[in-house]
C-alpha cells in the first residue's frame, strides 16, 4: 500500500458578521488563526461574546459589535 502526503493550506475564505460564525470555525484574531468554541450573544442582539482557543489550548473571549467582520479561514488539500 502506498502512503501519500496531503498538505494543507490555510486560507482566508470570507469575512463574516458575528452571527454567521459557527463552532469550529477558524477565525483570525489579531495575528493568530484560533478555533472557536464559544458563542454567546447579547439581550439586545448587539454585541457578541466569542470564546476562542489557540493551537496551545489558551482560551479568550473577545467581545464582536454585529456590524464586525470577523475574517474567516479554512483548510484546502494541496496535493
Amino acid at each position: 500500500m502506498s502512503d501519500t502526503m496531503i498538505a494543507m493550506d490555510l486560507i482566508h475564505a470570507d469575512n463574516l458578521k458575528p452571527d454567521q460564525i459557527m463552532l469550529g470555525d477558524l477565525i483570525k484574531i489579531d495575528n493568530d488563526i484560533v478555533e472557536v468554541i464559544f458563542i454567546e450573544s447579547d439581550s439586545t442582539g448587539d454585541n457578541y461574546d466569542i470564546q476562542t482557543e489557540n493551537e496551545f489550548g489558551e482560551k479568550e473571549f473577545t467581545q464582536y459589535a454585529y456590524t464586525d467582520l470577523i475574517p474567516l479561514y479554512v483548510f484546502i488539500e494541496q496535493e
